[in-house]
């Protein structure tokens, strides 16, 4: 009886999982698809699933519409945004977690309030804020733009990190005569690496696909994938072959950063889930 049941449970599990591998890895493969098919049969009645790839869509992307450049501006961008809420965020964090400042709770209230704010109503004054301080258009303006809407994001996933740090191992290292910043960095951060690592990388994440503030406050030489990929939607056509040969490229350079830190990822995400 009890075997049966496990068995049931173990088929519905794979159910589940073979659903949402099919749910993940369809609009992965239609985008692959439709950046390598000839337009003659892109929208073939019925979709033809054998035909000879073509990467005219590709090149296309590269000669005409300086595709790279958009990637070396996201990787600034994206990179940037992740240090300084990595950074800060951390700092932030660790004060609110470890150190007695006065109003610490209000403080962690208000940063969470933050959070509850549609991005869109602060469109117009980022924008404002970033013409008077003559940044428009350039990189620092949507790197300051991303870093404020990702900053209390970090400081609220890394400060449980830090709650999870044994205080007895910041108080002995403080009796050896280590100073608050000393203990925070050679106790802390080391202890808290996969946690912060995964906040660095759901920042990048998010930064990388940003659309509503990387195309108000880019222009024309600093604007980012995000924008480069909506120029091919005109006004009464789609280049679809082009914008998904551009989506195909946008989403290598995360593929594989995400291949080599995915170990960090689920570190982090699961440390702490279990006490002892």
């Amino acid at each position: 009886m009890q075997s049966r049941r496990k068995r049931k449970t173990l088929i519905l599990s794979i159910l589940v999982v073979g659903l949402f591998v099919i749910w993940t890895v369809v609009p992965i493969y239609m985008l692959i698809s439709q950046s390598v098919k000839p337009e003659s049969i892109m929208f073939a009645d019925p979709p033809k699933l054998f035909y000879q790839p073509i990467f005219d869509h590709f090149v296309r992307v590269f000669v005409r519409n300086d595709i790279l450049g958009s990637m070396i501006n996201s990787v600034i961008v994206s990179v940037s945004t992740m240090v300084l809420c990595v950074v800060l965020g951390a700092l932030c964090a660790y004060s609110l977690a470890r150190i007695r400042i006065p109003g610490s709770k209000f403080i962690a209230m208000f940063i969470i309030l933050t959070r509850t704010v549609p991005a869109g109503a602060l469109m117009m004054p980022m924008y404002v804020l970033m013409r008077e301080l003559g940044l428009a258009t350039s990189y620092l303006a949507v790197i300051f733009a991303h870093t404020a809407l990702q900053l209390p994001f970090a400081v609220l996933m890394m400060k449980g990190f830090f709650q999870d740090v044994p205080l007895e191992l910041e108080q002995a290292a403080q009796v050896d005569g280590c100073s608050r910043m000393r203990t925070f960095v050679k106790i802390c951060i080391p202890m808290t690496a996969p946690g912060v690592a995964t906040t660095g990388i759901m920042v990048l994440l998010n930064s990388w696909n940003e659309f509503m503030f990387a195309l108000i406050l880019t222009g024309r030489g600093t604007r980012t994938l995000p924008i480069a990929i909506s120029s091919f939607l005109g006004a009464v056509s789609i280049d679809w072959g082009a914008s998904s040969a551009a989506a195909t490229l946008a989403t290598v350079p995360i593929f594989i950063a995400g291949v080599f830190i995915q170990k960090y990822f689920v570190r982090g995400l699961t440390s702490g889930a279990v006490k002892g």
